[in-house]
């Protein structure tokens, strides 16, 4: 009997046993798909997508299949020769400049854009592709005016000519022949939704429900000279004095993108976290600026078709208009972190720092 009860325990325990072995054998798929799960998600994380965004290897692609589209290099002179996309056409910030204005940098009119799209060839109809040579800034700007205007068919290439090279796509130094000009017209009244004005700022630095946005370098915002390219600067030129627009905040345009790299857009994790962390989030009502509307018309980009923020605008006159009109007695305020003995004495020290750094390369 005793036998007989021991031989049945020892049954009971190996079977308990092989039940443990058995759960721990169903319990390995159950791990499984949170594996898959994080690989799903970092994959998705890959390309940020917009309305207006074409990649590289999308328009290499319109290439080899011969697909009807017109190619826009925004970059001055010499770097375009030095290299640009098949059949590129050519502009600069002074061709879509507007005129009659006391001070530079504001967009062209609609007529003055039309005129100048038809004088190279290009209309209403056509598909274009905007690139440029520094994370995209240039392009939107001026897609921006042309989204503004009505052209109905366009993207901006992510990365530009830098993201073009690294995926080893070729350029080619042969100059584009000039196309026959056409009939240029803009379909519909301009849609200015997304064009912010002197008087709507004066406005928002007194509404709690909008943000300013500064999207300048932080030395601009400061309002303090700096060195660039060996030459010392009181404030950028074009501006007519140094600060900021009182109340505004800072966020560099140049955080969207990867400038160390292919000059991409960074992910949408990475943008979105920037955004809010600097406190500009999705429930205000947003107001970009920076010098003359380029810089803040990339930060409206991606925050409304990137980011999907529902009410950004583009200050395009910035701080040129507004520094033009402080100093001419507009009565529009601004901040600056020093005062002008300070700016002086930092102006002299950067300057001898120059020279003697310039002296000792000699």
């Amino acid at each position: 009997m005793k036998n007989r009860y021991t031989l049945l325990l020892s049954l009971g325990l190996l079977l308990l046993a092989l039940g443990f072995s058995a759960c721990g054998t169903d319990a390995a798929p159950q791990d499984a798909p949170a594996e898959e799960t994080a690989e799903v998600d970092e994959s998705s994380k890959s390309s940020v997508k917009g309305a207006h965004l074409i990649e590289p290897a999308q328009v290499q692609q319109m290439y080899e299949e011969g697909q009807a589209f017109k190619v826009i290099e925004i970059s001055k002179k010499g770097k375009y020769e030095a290299g640009h996309l098949p059949g590129a056409i050519n502009f600069w910030r002074p061709d879509y400049e507007g005129e009659g204005y006391d001070y530079g940098g504001m967009r062209a009119s609609p007529e003055e854009m039309a005129a100048l799209l038809g004088s190279n060839g290009i209309s209403p109809k056509d598909k274009l592709i905007i690139y440029d040579t520094k994370g995209s800034v240039d392009a939107i700007r001026f897609m921006w005016m042309l989204d503004m205007y009505g052209h109905a068919d366009m993207a901006v290439m992510n990365g530009g000519k830098t993201a073009w090279e690294a995926a080893g796509y070729e350029l080619t130094t042969e100059p584009t022949p000039t196309a026959e000009a056409v009939d240029y017209t803009f379909p519909d009244e301009p849609d200015y939704s997304r064009l912010a004005e002197l008087d709507d700022m004066v406005a928002a630095m007194n509404d709690t429900n909008v943000i300013l946005l500064d999207t300048r370098e932080p030395e601009e915002y400061q309002g303090v000279p700096y060195i660039n390219k060996g030459v010392c600067y009181p404030h950028k030129k074009g501006a007519f004095t140094n600060g900021r627009i009182p109340g505004s905040v800072h966020l560099n345009w140049s955080d969207a993108v990867d400038l160390d790299g292919d000059h991409r857009f960074k992910s949408l994790k990475d943008l979105k976290y920037n955004f809010e962390k600097a406190g500009i989030t999705p429930d205000k009502k947003i107001i970009a600026y920076c010098q003359s509307g380029v810089r803040s018309a990339h930060t409206t980009y991606v925050l409304t078709e990137l980011l999907g923020y529902p009410d950004v605008r583009n200050y395009d006159g910035s701080w040129i208009e507004w520094s033009f009109n402080h100093i001419n007695g507009e009565k529009v305020p601004i901040i600056q972190d020093i005062d002008e003995a300070e700016h002086k004495r930092r102006m002299a020290t950067l300057e001898a720092e120059l020279a003697a750094s310039q002296k000792a390369a000699e």
